[in-house]
């Protein structure tokens, strides 16, 4: 059976939190959810060890994290927009993610990015492409898909009319994917 991972960068419980939460909720196959709000991952040191051997010296939660990615099939991440950026939470998970560059365990992975913002759709899926693809290409992810949702208050996308249809194309994705 297919794993999923859902990652949430969301420094709130807030409209990314919602939004993953729900897509997790609607997907039957092994899944786990990680909240990088509630981990202990401290900042990339750029020691450069991890070029050396498959390990961070950093002693922090990213470790059973780095377990969860390797045991993955699809990696979903969501983000808030953030001045057209991910989040500092996502970020510092992505430079965290490192030993992964010179040791590729999650080449050929499956990955879904999701952003939510206050900004049009189109300009956030934008800035969500340009500040993702190095990780999608050194890592030699594979991206099946990017979703964006324009909300900027806490609950808006309680109260999107179109939430429901956009989160049907997003598990549609998923399963279609699914090994």
């Amino acid at each position: 059976m297919s794993k999923n991972l859902f990652i949430s960068g969301s420094p709130r419980q807030g409209n990314c939190e919602f939004l993953i939460k729900k897509i997790h909720d609607s997907i039957t196959s092994d899944k786990e959810i990680i909240l990088l709000r509630n981990k202990n991952i401290k900042n990339c040191i750029g020691c450069l060890s991890c070029h050396n051997e498959f390990n961070c010296v950093t002693k922090d939660d990213m470790r059973n994290i780095y377990k969860s990615l390797v045991s993955a099939d699809m990696i979903i991440i969501a983000t808030p927009n953030y001045f057209d950026n991910v989040s500092g939470l996502l970020k510092n998970f992505i430079d965290r993610i490192h030993p992964f560059y010179k040791f590729p365990k999650l080449k050929d992975k499956k990955i879904i990015l999701l952003i939510v913002g206050g900004g049009k759709i189109e300009g956030s899926l934008e800035y969500l492409k340009k500040n993702t693809e190095g990780l999608i290409k050194y890592l030699k992810l594979n991206l099946i898909g990017s979703f964006g949702f324009e909300a900027l208050n806490n609950n808006d996308l309680k109260s999107d009319k179109n939430f429901d249809n956009e989160i049907k194309n997003i598990i549609d994705t998923i399963n279609s994917n699914l090994k």
